[in-house]
C-alpha cells in the first residue's frame, strides 16, 4: 500500500494466502471509507459563487482523506502540515460565506473543524520545532551538542504524546462525520441565492488593510499574531473568489509571501516558548535557560563585529596611506 506521501505499508498476514487485508491496512482504510453518516442533501446551485464554493469544499474534502493515512503513521509531517491547510482553508472559507449560508449548516462543520485544529496545532508545533531544532544541532559546539540531543528527546517524546489526541479524534465518530458533512453541498440562508465572492474578498482585504494602519511602528507578538490570522481570511476569501489574470496571481503570491514572513516570525515566538517549556522545570534550569539566550546574543555581537572588521581596516589602510 503507497500512500500519496510515498510511505509504504507493507504487512503479510499469514494463513490467508494474501486474499484478506492485514489488519493494520485494513484499520487504515476503514477510517477513511466506514462509518460515514448520512445527512439530508441540499439542493444544488448553478449560481456561480455557490458552485465555486461546494467545489472548493470538496477540494478540501479531498486534502484531509488523501492525507490522513500519512497522519496516523506519523512518517512524513508534511502529510499533517497538508491535512492541516485543507482544514484551514475550509474554516476560512465558511467563515468567509457565512452571511450567505445557513447558520447550522456552517456550524455542523465549523465547529469539529475548530476541534480537529486543536488536535493537530501542537503536533505541528513540534514538528516545525523539532526539525529546525535537527538543523541547529549540527552548528552547535561539541561540548553543547549533548544538552542539544537532551532537548531534541525532550521535544520527541512531548510529540508523541500529543500524537494520542490527535489519533484519537481521527478515529471518532464527529470526524467522520464530518468528512460526510463535507459531500454536501452547501446549504444557503433564507432568501439567499447567491453568494457574491468578489465582494467578499474585496471586504476581507479592506479589513486588512485597517489592522495594518492600526499596527503601529513596534508591534508585539500579540499584534503581529493578529494580522496573520486577518491576512489568512484575506488571501482565502480571494482564492474562494478565484481572481482572474495576472493581477489576480500576483495578488495570490504577494499574499502567500506575506503569510510565510509571518508564519516564520510566529514559529519562532512557539519555538522559544516551547523550548522554555521543555526546559525550564526551577530556578536553576531556568538562569540556564536565560544565560543561553544571553550568550546566543554575544554570538550575534561577534558576527556583527566580524561583518564591519574589513570596512574599519579598509579605512585604516588608506588614513596610514596619508603618513607618506
Amino acid at each position: 500500500m503507497t500512500l500519496p506521501r510515498g510511505e509504504r505499508v507493507e504487512v503479510w498476514m499469514s494463513g490467508t494466502e494474501g486474499l484478506a487485508l492485514p489488519d493494520e491496512i485494513a484499520r487504515l482504510i476503514s477510517g477513511i471509507v466506514a462509518g460515514k453518516q448520512l445527512v439530508p442533501s441540499a439542493p444544488l446551485s448553478d449560481e456561480p459563487g455557490a458552485k465555486r464554493l461546494r467545489e472548493t469544499i470538496l477540494e478540501q474534502r479531498h486534502e484531509l482523506l488523501r492525507h490522513e493515512p500519512g497522519v496516523r503513521l506519523g512518517v512524513d509531517p508534511e502529510n499533517l502540515h497538508k491535512h492541516r491547510v485543507a482544514a484551514r482553508r475550509t474554516r476560512a472559507y465558511l467563515r468567509s460565506a457565512s452571511r450567505y449560508v445557513d447558520a447550522d449548516w456552517r456550524r455542523s462543520l465549523s465547529a469539529p473543524l475548530a476541534e480537529l485544529g486543536a488536535a493537530t496545532g501542537p503536533v505541528r508545533d513540534l514538528d516545525v520545532l523539532i526539525a529546525q531544532v535537527h538543523e541547529e544541532l549540527d552548528s552547535l559546539d561539541s561540548r553543547d551538542r549533548a544538552g542539544g540531543g537532551l532537548v531534541l528527546a525532550s521535544l520527541e517524546l512531548e510529540r508523541e504524546r500529543a500524537r494520542l489526541p490527535l489519533f484519537q479524534t481521527l478515529v471518532g465518530d464527529e470526524y467522520r462525520a464530518l468528512l460526510g458533512r463535507l459531500r454536501l453541498p452547501p446549504r444557503l440562508a433564507t432568501g439567499v441565492e447567491s453568494i457574491p465572492l468578489g465582494r467578499i474578498a474585496q471586504k476581507e482585504f479592506a479589513r486588512l488593510a485597517i489592522k495594518v494602519a492600526r499596527l503601529g511602528r513596534r508591534p508585539d507578538d500579540t499584534a503581529l499574531h493578529g494580522l496573520r490570522i486577518t491576512l489568512k481570511r484575506a488571501r482565502y476569501a480571494a482564492e474562494l473568489s478565484a481572481p482572474a489574470g495576472k493581477r489576480g496571481r500576483q495578488l495570490l503570491a504577494d499574499a502567500t509571501s506575506l503569510q510565510d514572513l509571518l508564519g516564520e516570525y510566529q514559529d519562532a515566538v512557539v519555538a522559544e516558548q516551547r523550548l522554555r517549556s521543555a526546559t525550564v522545570v526551577d530556578r536553576p534550569t531556568e538562569a540556564a535557560f536565560v544565560a543561553g539566550r544571553l550568550a546566543e546574543r554575544q554570538r550575534g555581537r561577534r558576527a556583527r563585529v566580524t561583518q564591519r572588521l574589513p570596512a574599519a581596516w579598509k579605512r585604516l589602510r588608506r588614513s596610514g596611506a596619508r603618513l607618506g
